[in-house]
Formats: C-alpha cells, sequence, structure tokens
C-alpha cells in the first residue's frame, strides 16, 4: 500500500514494571497497531538504562524500540494510547527516511546472498557486521585520535 510508512517507536518503560508486564504491553501496543491497519516489523529491548534526568522519580527505565509499518494516522492514535499509560514514561515516534530504508533493504539482502554462497561453498555464514556509529567518524578537516595524531616516541619528549 502506497500510503503506509515506516515508523521507529521508542518508549521508555518505568523501571518497576516486571517482564511480565513489559511483554504484556508489546502485545497491548501491536494489538493496537494491527487494529489500526499497521503491522510491527521488529521489537527490540534494550534492556534497563539510567535516565539522563530522573522522569517521575525515576533514575532508570526500561528502553523497548519499535519498528513498525503503517499509515500516518495510526502514529497519532498510538502515541494518544501510550500518553495514557502510566507504565510508559516517555515515547518518540519518528519516520524511517525511505533511503535509509533502503540501504537497509540492500544491505539485508546483500547480507543474505552472501551467507547463502558461503553455505553452498560449505563455509560458516558470515559474522554479524554493525556500522560504525557517527561518533566513531572523524569529520572532514578535524583531526581523529586514531588516524591523523603522530606517534610520541622517547626521542620526542624533552626531560623538563
Amino acid at each position: 500500500m502506497p500510503s503506509d510508512r515506516q515508523y521507529e517507536l521508542i518508549y521508555i518503560v518505568a523501571p518497576v514494571a516486571t517482564d511480565a508486564e513489559v511483554e504484556g504491553l508489546h502485545g497491548e501496543i501491536k494489538g493496537h497497531i494491527e487494529t489500526l491497519g499497521g503491522s510491527v516489523e521488529s521489537t527490540e529491548v534494550w534492556g534497563r538504562r539510567k535516565l539522563a534526568y530522573p522522569i517521575d522519580r525515576y533514575g532508570e527505565g526500561i528502553y523497548v524500540a519499535q519498528l513498525i509499518n503503517g499509515p500516518g494516522g495510526m502514529v497519532s492514535e498510538i502515541e494518544r494510547r501510550l500518553r495514557v499509560r502510566d507504565q510508559v514514561l516517555r515515547h518518540l515516534t519518528v519516520r524511517v527516511d525511505e533511503d535509509i530504508r533502503k540501504a537497509r533493504c540492500a544491505a539485508e539482502k546483500r547480507r543474505s546472498t552472501s551467507n547463502r554462497r558461503r553455505e553452498a561453498r560449505g563455509m560458516a555464514p558470515a559474522p554479524e557486521v554493525t556500522a560504525p556509529a557517527v561518533w566513531d567518524v572523524g569529520l572532514p578537516g578535524r583531526p581523529t585520535p586514531a588516524t591523523d595524531a603522530a606517534p610520541v616516541s622517547d626521542a620526542t619528549v624533552e626531560p623538563a
């Protein structure tokens, strides 16, 4: 369907929630999304993490990220339902850029093709490789510690 878009939904659950309650919340959100004409592509529980600042007197929360597909009207309804939940401390929904979506699909296709070829040759599948984070890549014109810094030796250090 051309009106369907991909969104990334990230929400923080209160740390007092049990694993069963968090799983129940996943199922409830998935049910709402499917009722509204969308689908959940993937769900990742990032786990318990420290918050940058206290929210409702909690210093940590359980982070959950979901990749969802659906119409734009679905997002406002899902956000409204998350807003009234006491367990959900914060939530954020962003639309996934089409270029990023295409790049992810192409990378997954290349990875599966490579693994199929490796298995046909009797080799083990290639290990998962993650892209470097933005902060790992040096900015143009600025030195990065690993590449542009000159090595220091004992000969270049003068005693005081």
